[in-house]
């Protein structure tokens, strides 16, 4: 199976458990694979990457980005996507190429550092990374009152 089929069967699967109702495309890789879901509601950003490009574009529900690990620095990257997700996409999906990233300083670590949850990889060595703002921070069984007020113990014992 050619690997650009594999991985627009994996962004259409991934795509449908977001159902966004806007979408950017950023990059080559996911320009191609997404050429025949673009429709009106989405926008375009094109490399190289820069801070500036997200200040002039509107919020969406999903964003598809490729080529950024491997055109930006670590520091410059994460900057860039940090500002995205905080401001402007709810869900992201990123494809990366971790060889070519690895030059530019990015290690995996790095992608889970940012909220990042590692999807699949094809044979080719592209790697699908997936960002939702829902899943990000788990609820914790131990943040409840429960485990916070002990009434049964007012009066009994002096702090």
């Amino acid at each position: 199976m050619n690997q650009s089929v594999l991985l627009s069967s994996l962004l259409s699967t991934l795509i449908q458990q977001f159902k966004p109702q806007s979408i950017l495309v950023a990059g080559d890789a996911a320009r191609s694979c997404l050429n025949e879901s673009q429709d009106t509601r989405s926008q375009s950003l094109t490399t190289p990457f820069e801070q500036s490009q997200l200040q002039h574009i509107h919020s969406v529900d999903l964003a598809v980005i490729s080529d950024l690990t491997e055109t930006l620095p670590l520091q410059a990257g994460q900057q860039w996507l940090g500002y995205l997700r905080n401001l402007h996409a709810p869900h992201i999906i990123l494809i990366t190429d971790p060889a070519q990233a690895q030059q530019q300083g990015w290690q995996f670590r790095d992608y889970l550092a940012m909220g990042l949850h590692h999807i699949a990889g094809t044979n080719d060595g592209l790697q699908l990374f997936s960002y939702a703002i829902e899943n990000y921070q788990p609820k914790r069984d131990w943040l409840n009152s429960r485990f916070w007020a002990n009434p049964e113990n007012y009066d009994k014992y002096r702090w």
